[in-house]
This record gives structure tokens, sequence and C-alpha cells, in this order.
């Protein structure tokens, strides 16, 4: 992905802010909010592409709030496996409003799927892209997260970037989002980082350069 197509994918990101989303790059677009576990998102149709877009948070409250569940557990009931994913991401994602909404909603004519969001859209579009691609292992796959957490251990790492391997993870600056939860309770980025805006500080964090504005004008600089 070239910087043109990670600045079309942030505007995709940025329209899951709407709860009418529209846009000229899309044959047809559905807009889906869960009630239950207030997960926001987005399917665009374009010819065999489909994307989807996941709403993420908007203040520094609703950060706090989506990342003050340390716990990890089992993705999908697999008691063999060692990989552990954020029980709130997964539990968002998981919601029948949710999950089982996007895998029925797979065209059999679709050839690639592009997933993306930014903040806590980002952390769904993280395990939306890893179901998919077990799901629909023949489908091509691209996945562009925006200001992303950590969403699970290394296991989780490993089998991701193997299983999704396009995937392309941009950090502005010291994005405060971008490093909860922490290394230290066993948590650990998925994809290639790409990295814009100021010199990361080691210890130093910013919520102002979380937001897609401060994101966008980053990009347009690379």
């Amino acid at each position: 992905m070239d910087t043109c197509k990670l600045l079309t994918l942030l505007d995709n990101a940025m329209l899951a802010y709407s709860d009418h989303p529209r846009s000229l790059d899309f044959q047809s677009i559905r807009f889906e909010e869960s009630c239950r576990s207030g997960v926001q998102y987005y399917i665009g149709r374009q010819e065999r592409s489909l994307l989807i877009a996941f709403r993420g948070t908007d203040s520094l409250k609703d950060v706090v709030a989506d990342l003050r569940f340390w716990r990890k557990c089992i993705p999908y009931d697999n008691t063999a496996t060692k990989i552990r994913v954020h029980t709130g991401f997964l539990n968002a994602y998981k919601s029948p409003e949710v999950r089982q909404r996007i895998l029925s909603s797979i065209p059999d004519d679709v050839d690639q799927i592009t997933v993306t969001g930014h903040s806590y859209g980002a952390a769904l579009a993280v395990l939306c892209a890893v179901d998919l691609q077990y799901n629909y292992p023949d489908h091509y796959y691209e996945v562009a997260l925006f200001g992303c957490p950590r969403v699970g251990n290394k296991a989780f790492q490993k089998s991701y970037d193997k299983r999704v391997y396009k995937t392309l993870r941009i950090e502005n600056g010291n994005d405060l989002v971008t490093k909860v939860p922490p290394v230290w309770l066993g948590f650990r980025h998925v994809g290639i980082r790409i990295h814009v805006g100021q010199l990361r500080f080691p210890l130093f964090a910013s919520f102002r350069q979380h937001n897609t504005k401060s994101y966008y004008e980053k990009l347009w600089k690379l």
C-alpha cells in the first residue's frame, strides 16, 4: 500500500464515525450498529471488493473505558491453543449483531476484502480480519490500522501475522492508545508498523496525537 491508498483508507475509517456514511468509492454501503455492544461499522461494496470499517472512540473517557479490561481470554473456545486476546475487545466483536452479521454478509463473488479502523475500531478490525481469513481463506486481505491498541498475546501475534500478513499498523508520534495494553501484561502488536509524525519517546504519551485529524496531517507529509 502506498501513501495515497493509506490516506484513502483513513478516509474510509473516518467515515465510520458518521451514522449515515456516504462515499463515491462504493456502489453500495450499509451501516450497522449493535445495540448490545455499541459496536458500529459499515460495509462498502465496489465491484468484486468489499471494505469493512469499524468506528473507534473519539474521547479520552471512551478510551479509558475501552482499555480498562486487562483480562485475556481464549478467542473461539479452543482450549488447546495458547492464543489469548483482550476480553473487552473480543466480547464486543463476538456480539451476534456484529460477528455473525459480518460473516453472513460476505458475497460469493467478492475476491478482495479490506478491513480498517481507528483506535478501538482498529482493535475490532484486527479480530475481524483474522476471523474472516479463517472462515474465508480463499480471499485476498488487506488491513490498515490507525492508532491501534495491542489486542492479544505473542501467540496471537504470530498466528495473526501468518494469516493476515498484509497488515499495516500506522502510529502517529507518541499516540497514547498505541502503547496499551502494556507489554508487561503480555500484549503484543500485530502487523507491520509504520511510524509517522514526531519521534517516539519512551515513557511519553499523547492523546492529542491519537485523533484522526493528526493522523491525516502526518500521513500527508510522508
